[in-house]
This record gives structure tokens, C-alpha cells and sequence, in this order.
């Protein structure tokens, strides 16, 4: 989960909340490779972060009763594992255009872990076999399927920033980061708060996008139940943002 600390609380997103903002992001944008796989495409970046592992399985409050966002709650590397091996298989079951894109992001997200645990090894060796499978299954080539990774990527990034509530403030500039067209992207906030990314990559020239969160007045908790309850009692809000592309 993602956290943010506000003035009337603490603001929660979920991560597969996060991977259909990423997906609406996609889906904003002029480069459509593979238009006729497209919403296989989008089903990959919508479900990229699914499989979280359950509360039962994982803690989510800290020794001192604070809630803990992806950054510094450490999973261990067995729990890991589990979850990548969970989510390439809810995918894998709807569509092989979708999974052969994730394939892509599992590796980029766990090749460094290699030499800390055998298991991953295998894992991603399956992973690269299942990939090229993929590829001649429908097709295509490597440097296509490569590019649209990219497009994960970049709206992977973006949806993260905004989540985050990343963006700087004062019209100072975030990098993104490089990917489509190998080309370096940059955020920032106008003085209306609304946002442009340069170089633009969208089609259209105005636009907005919207993400479900929750927001828990308490900062402390006494177990992981009393978290659990009032995450679940907690009223959903709808955090906007507006995009336009600037002259």
C-alpha cells in the first residue's frame, strides 16, 4: 500500500488502485504498439501489482503501531517470490500477450535478487523461456515487445509520482524516466496545480485522471486487526488530477 501524510489524516492507495492509474496513464498516450493487442496490453499494466500478499501473511503496522507504504515495509525474499509467482498466474490464466509483458517487469523488478535466493533463479529462467515462447506464439519480435514494456514503464513511474504526491512544487521539474523512444521525461506542477510532462506524450492536449483512496484519521494502531478495521470503515475518496500540455 501506498501512504501519504496529510493535515486531516493519513491517506491510503492500494497497489492494484495504483496499477489501474497506470493503465488509464497508457491509455492517455499517442504510442499504441501493437493496436490490436492493446487491451492485452492494458490488462498487464492494470494487473501488475495484483497478488499482494494478504494481511494474514504480512505485517503492516510497525513495532510502534504506525502503518508502514511499500517503501519501508521489507518483504522478505521467500514472500516475494510468492507474490511475483502469483501474479504472472492470475495473468497467464486471461491472456499469453499479457503475461508475456509482465514477464518483463517481474525480471526488472527481482533479477537482483539472483544471488540471494536460488528459487528466483529458476523463476525468472522459466520467466525468459515462457517470453520467447510468447513472442514466436504470437509473432512478433523482441524489439517491439521490448518497446512496449517501455509504455509500463513510463505510466508504471508516472502513477507512483502521483501517488506519491512526488511532483515538486514551485514549477521545479521530476524526471519520470527514460523509456518511450529512449527519450527522458519530465513532471511538473503549474501554478493551477495542474500537470504537464515534457516531452508531451499524450493525445490528447487536456485531460484528467482519478484514483480511489482512503483516509484514516488515526496514525496510530494498536495491532494489525485494529489497522484491518479501520482501513475497511475508512470512506472512499477520489484524489484528481489534471493534465495539460503547456505551450
Amino acid at each position: 500500500m501506498i501512504i501519504n501524510f496529510l493535515e486531516k489524516g493519513m491517506e491510503v492507495i492500494s497497489h492494484p488502485a495504483h496499477g489501474l492509474l497506470s493503465a488509464k496513464i497508457a491509455n492517455q498516450l499517442k504510442n499504441r504498439p501493437y493496436q490490436n493487442h492493446w487491451m492485452e496490453t492494458l490488462t498487464a499494466i492494470i494487473e501488475h501489482d495484483d497478488e499482494q500478499l494478504t494481511n494474514e501473511t504480512k505485517n503492516n503496522i510497525s513495532d510502534f503501531g504506525m502503518a508502514m507504504d511499500f517503501v519501508t515495509h521489507k518483504v522478505p525474499l521467500e514472500k516475494m517470490l510468492i507474490h511475483a509467482k502469483s501474479v504472472f498466474q492470475k495473468v497467464l490464466k486471461k491472456s499469453s500477450w499479457s503475461a508475456m509483458l509482465l514477464t518483463y517487469h517481474l525480471e526488472f523488478l527481482y533479477s537482483d535478487k539472483l544471488e540471494e535466493i536460488g528459487d528466483f533463479k529458476v523463476f525468472l529462467t522459466e520467466l525468459r523461456r515462457y517470453r520467447k515462447n510468447a513472442i514466436a506464439l504470437h509473432g512478433v519480435n523482441v524489439t517491439g515487445t521490448e518497446e512496449l514494456y517501455k509504455i509500463m514503464l513510463f505510466s508504471d513511474r508516472l502513477s507512483l509520482i502521483l501517488c506519491q504526491d512526488e511532483t515538486p512544487t514551485l514549477g521545479r521539474k521530476l524526471e519520470i524516466n527514460k523509456s518511450i523512444h529512449d527519450e527522458r521525461y519530465f513532471i511538473h506542477k503549474a501554478k493551477d496545480n495542474t500537470f504537464t510532462v515534457k516531452p508531451w506524450p499524450f493525445r490528447e492536449n487536456h485531460f484528467s485522471l482519478s484514483v480511489d483512496t482512503r483516509v484514516l484519521k488515526e496514525l496510530k494502531f494498536k495491532n494489525e486487526k485494529h489497522f484491518n478495521q479501520k482501513l475497511d470503515e475508512a470512506s472512499i475518496e477520489i484524489k484528481t488530477f489534471q493534465f495539460s500540455k503547456l505551450d
